[in-house]
């Protein structure tokens, strides 16, 4: 029980430090920008390409935004405990959360949470907004399926994918906890990667052996994927599929990253890394 309170103070937390400095609802239209610009960016590079090559086809703008939109939310949260972490050294929050008697794991549970709130909010504002937009820009009908059902299931799929997304910011806080300087590079680079092997803006059946096959296995692969046919494609039993892959290996993957964690915690304490001066 003492847990549970723990990640509900850390999402508001989480909350007060992205809409604190200023009027919520203007800090909430702020977070959008980006996501917009990346999902328009991507698609219009396509439509550019495509255009001037004579192979334009709307289904792969559809393919482009959606997975340029999901991999922004994934991204956007992925490296919020890693943020936590490195913000809380140099403010001095971090020391007295990770002294406590308890594990500092549901502070940063709690921190993920609420940025996941956030960005999932984001996202979906974005590809709406991109869709239209997109539309309106390459003059074409866009394969979309706006329904209650499958609007449903696309929030069953980001659902899903919270225990893989959540493992993957409790593996670079692990790593988080012993470094002192460029918190943010590593987390930058995941998700660079992350970009390349999840199938974000095109199939890693493109990229050779063994990473195809290693892109093929990511949990967040599966989740874009299941997006795409709760919103683009329309099959029930693909996205079916996709979404218990997604919280399976999710599930197993949150589960490695735990023991990870908790492994560089007691380190932490008995080494005293996290007392030492932050530049």
């Amino acid at each position: 029980m003492s847990s549970v309170k723990t990640v509900l103070a850390s999402v508001r937390i989480g909350w007060y430090r992205d809409f604190g400095w200023t009027n919520p609802l203007t800090g909430f239209l702020m977070k959008t920008i980006a996501p917009i610009a990346s999902v328009l960016s991507a698609s219009i590079v396509y439509w550019l390409g495509s255009s001037a090559a004579g192979t334009f086809d709307p289904s792969h703008v559809s393919y482009i935004l959606v997975g340029a939109a999901l991999y922004t939310h994934v991204a956007a949260y992925s490296w919020v405990p890693s943020q936590a972490i490195s913000e809380g050294k140099w403010s001095y929050v971090f020391p007295q959360v990770f002294i406590s008697p308890k594990s500092s794991t549901p502070f940063l549970v709690g921190r993920s949470l609420a940025s996941f709130v956030t960005s999932a909010l984001t996202s979906l504002i974005s590809l709406a907004f991109a869709y239209y937009v997109a539309a309106s820009i390459f003059k074409s009908s866009i394969p979309f399926i706006m329904t209650p059902l499958s609007m449903s299931l696309l929030l069953g799929a980001l659902v899903a994918n919270v225990p893989a997304t959540l493992g993957l910011g409790i593996l670079l806080a692990a790593y988080t906890i012993f470094a002192s300087k460029f918190e943010w590079a590593l987390p930058t680079y995941v998700a660079g990667l992350l970009m390349v092997f999840c199938e974000a803006l095109f199939p890693v059946s493109v990229l050779p052996w063994p990473l195809s096959a290693f892109g093929n296995v990511l949990p967040f692969t599966q989740f874009i994927r299941a997006a795409r046919e709760a919103v683009v494609y329309g099959s029930l039993s693909a996205y079916s599929y996709y979404v218990a892959y997604c919280l399976l290996g999710g599930l197993l993957f949150l589960a490695v990253s735990l023991w990870a964690y908790r492994w560089a915690e007691r380190q932490g304490r008995k080494k005293g890394i996290i007392d030492r001066k932050v530049v």
